[in-house]
C-alpha cells in the first residue's frame, strides 16, 4: 500500500510539472495580434449632378458610401458630423483637392480619405405628344460616380480611382390619356421631397438602381484596399538589416510590394524553424526599391539582424 501511495504521488508531481511545463511554454509564445480596422474618412464630392428637389448630393453621396463601406469588418468609417466639422476648419480653407484631403484626414486621425465627383444622379422623363390629351412617356433612372480617389493619409498617396455608371429605364414607352397621371409620375414628382436613401427611397426605381451603384462602388473599394500582391520575400536580402533601438530597416523595398503601414511578422535567422515569431515591425516608410524602415511594436529585445521576414498579415486576420 505504501508503495502504491508513493506511485500515485509520483504521477501527481509529474503531471503538475508537467502542466507547469506547458504554462511556461504557452505563456512564451506571443500573444496573437489582429491589424485594426481601416479608419475611412468620407469627403464631400463635387456635385455636377444638380438634381432639383431637397437633396444635397455632395454630403448626401458620401454619406450613404460610408454606410455601405462600414458593413466591411476590415473598416471603421468615421461619423459624417466629424467630418464636416474638419472640413469646415480653418486650418484647411486654403487647401485645394488632394492636398486638402489629406489635410481633412490628418485632422481626423484617418488612414484613408475618398472623395470624388457626382456625375449624374436622378430620374430623366421623355416625353412626346400633348400630355393633356395623348402622348408617351418614359423615365430613366441614372447613377454616375467618377474620379473617386481612395488616398493614404500618412503618405499623401493616391491608392487608386474608381467609378461606377449605372442606368435604367424601367418601363417602356407608355401612353397617357387625357392627362391622367401614371404610377411612374407620381414616383417621379415623390423624389423630389422625400428623403435620400429612406427606406422608401430603395423602394423605388432609383432606388434600386442607387443600390446596385453602391455595391459596385463597395465592392471596387474594398478590393483596392485589400487585394494586394503578396510581398516578394524570395531574395537573400529579405531580412533585418540593422535595428536602431525601437526601429529596424529591412531588405524589401517598393520592387517587393510594401506598402506604408504593412505589419509584418519577423523570425529567427533559423529557416528550419517556420513558427518562432520573434516579434511584429509596421513598416513606417518605404526607401527605395529593397528597402524600407519599420516600427518594432513586438519583441524588441529578441529583433536583430538576419531576422527573418514574414508575409504581411492582412485585416482581419490573425498572426496564429
Amino acid at each position: 500500500m505504501t508503495r502504491f501511495r508513493s506511485w500515485i504521488s509520483g504521477l501527481v508531481v509529474a503531471c503538475l510539472l508537467c502542466g507547469l511545463s506547458q504554462a511556461d511554454e504557452a505563456s512564451e509564445r506571443p500573444a496573437p495580434v489582429r491589424l485594426a480596422p481601416l479608419r475611412l474618412a468620407l469627403l464631400d464630392f463635387e456635385d455636377l449632378a444638380g438634381f432639383q428637389g431637397e437633396w444635397t448630393l455632395a454630403q448626401n453621396v458620401p454619406e450613404l458610401l460610408g454606410r455601405y463601406l462600414d458593413g466591411e469588418d476590415v473598416f471603421d468609417v468615421i461619423p459624417r458630423g466629424r467630418v464636416v466639422e474638419a472640413q469646415a476648419s480653418s486650418d484647411v480653407a486654403n487647401l485645394l483637392g488632394r492636398h486638402r484631403a489629406v489635410a481633412v484626414g490628418r485632422q481626423l486621425e484617418a488612414d484613408i480619405v475618398i472623395h470624388g465627383v457626382v456625375e449624374t444622379f436622378g430620374m430623366r422623363r421623355t416625353s412626346a405628344g400633348d400630355p393633356n390629351l395623348a402622348g408617351y412617356k418614359s423615365y430613366r433612372s441614372v447613377v454616375g460616380l467618377s474620379e473617386v480617389e481612395v488616398i493614404r493619409v500618412a503618405t499623401g498617396q493616391l491608392i487608386g480611382t474608381v467609378e461606377v455608371m449605372r442606368d435604367s429605364t424601367e418601363r417602356p414607352l407608355g401612353l397617357d390619356l387625357f392627362g391622367r397621371p401614371r404610377r411612374q409620375d407620381r414616383e417621379f414628382r415623390e423624389l423630389f421631397t422625400l428623403k435620400f436613401g429612406s427606406e422608401r427611397f430603395f423602394e423605388l426605381p432609383l432606388g434600386t438602381v442607387t443600390d446596385a451603384a453602391f455595391t459596385d462602388l463597395q465592392r471596387d473599394i474594398a478590393t483596392l484596399l485589400g487585394d494586394r500582391p503578396p510581398i516578394d520575400l524570395s531574395s537573400g536580402k529579405a531580412v533585418v538589416l540593422a535595428v536602431d533601438e525601437d526601429e529596424v530597416y529591412l531588405g524589401i523595398g517598393v520592387d517587393d510590394n510594401v506598402e506604408y503601414g504593412d505589419l509584418l511578422p519577423l523570425f529567427g535567422d533559423d529557416p528550419a524553424r517556420v513558427d518562432d515569431r520573434i516579434g511584429l515591425v509596421q513598416v513606417r516608410e518605404v526607401i527605395g526599391p529593397h528597402l524600407c524602415k519599420a516600427e518594432i511594436v513586438e519583441g524588441s529585445e529578441l529583433v536583430e539582424a538576419g531576422s527573418r521576414i514574414g508575409q504581411r498579415i492582412s485585416r482581419g486576420e490573425t498572426t496564429e
